[in-house]
């Protein structure tokens, strides 16, 4: 039940997260740095003061355990916002980034030298295609051949690192937890607090960005935190209770629902790809959670049931 609830939380705080930083970039690409610094900002001060108490709780996780989930989070982060710089296809962009569910997997196999079992391998697998193909048949042809060769290829090898450095991210966060207890709210906390210091480094491409922002952007700009502090919480509480390689799995599933919006208040243009995607994401669900096995493994009689 609780994680039900809480997976719903993750759909809805992270879809209105994405369906607003979609709107933004629209209109300023060049705002993505100034948007993640006003988000960390926002969690950081609603931590300090909730859940530091103004610094007079002292963390249960110590904080030099933090300084390489900050380190991995701040630079997977911010060069997921220059990529937009470089003008890589956004067809490409999310495609790349449709593989994290596999890429979580590998790097929980290495990390744990424990193989997967294969319903999880099938169906991620599965799902990162019905995105893939879901992602692409909504691009436009500007889309598809939009970007020159050099950038493309810089964007491409920083999405790929990305990729990695975000399941690296996730594997610290289940480290963390199992050795000093679930803490989410105090991670949360950290992990935007500490990383502020390093956005002075930007901080002249921000200080001009604060200047040309008109007052409706700043009116998005202030939705997209709020809803970026629900969806990040939400993670955070997701992570307490699935493994990581399933909270990228469930995130995955959350960015294909994010297309599927995107698609039909932007381009309102259904295709037989995204049919066929939405046909490879339910199977690929399904599979995931090995719901055949389950099946077999319980079966239900009526004397047995509840209402």
């Amino acid at each position: 039940m609780y994680i039900s609830r809480t997976i719903v939380k993750v759909f809805v705080g992270c879809c209105a997260s994405a369906f607003l930083m979609e709107i933004l970039m629209a209109q300023a690409p060049n705002n993505a740095n100034l948007v993640t610094f006003l988000q960390f900002f926002f969690i950081a001060l609603q931590g300090f003061i909730f859940t530091s108490k103004f610094g007079t709780i002292r963390p249960k996780i110590p904080l030099r355990h933090y300084t390489l989930l900050v380190a991995l989070f701040f630079v997977t982060s911010v060069s997921n916002n220059y990529v937009y710089v470089l003008h890589v296809p956004s067809t490409l962009h999310m495609i790349i980034r449709s593989a994290s569910s596999p890429a979580s997997m590998i790097v929980s196999w290495i990390a744990k030298k424990q193989a997967p079992k294969m319903t999880k391998c099938i169906g991620s697998v599965l799902i990162s295609m019905g995105v893939t193909l879901a992602m692409y048949g909504g691009a436009t042809i500007a889309e598809q051949n939009e970007g020159e060769f050099m950038y493309w290829c810089i964007g491409v090898v920083i999405l790929m690192s990305t990729l990695f450095l975000g399941a690296l991210t996730g594997l610290q966060q289940e480290s963390l937890f199992a050795k000093y207890g679930k803490h989410p709210d105090e991670m949360l906390f950290y992990t935007y607090a500490l990383p502020l210091p390093l956005f002075l480094g930007i901080y002249p491409q921000l200080q001009e960005r604060i200047t040309n922002s008109t007052m409706d952007m700043w009116f998005i700009i202030a939705l997209s935190i709020v809803s970026q502090f629900y969806c990040t919480h939400s993670v955070h509480e997701l992570a307490t209770k699935e493994t990581s390689v399933t909270v990228t799995f469930i995130l995955t599933l959350r960015k294909f629902v994010s297309l599927l919006i995107s698609s039909f208040v932007f381009k309102n243009n259904l295709t037989v790809l995204h049919v066929i995607g939405t046909v490879f994401v339910g199977v690929g669900t399904y599979v995931y959670f090995d719901f055949f096995a389950q099946r077999r493994q319980q079966p239900v009689s009526m004397k047995d049931k509840s209402f």
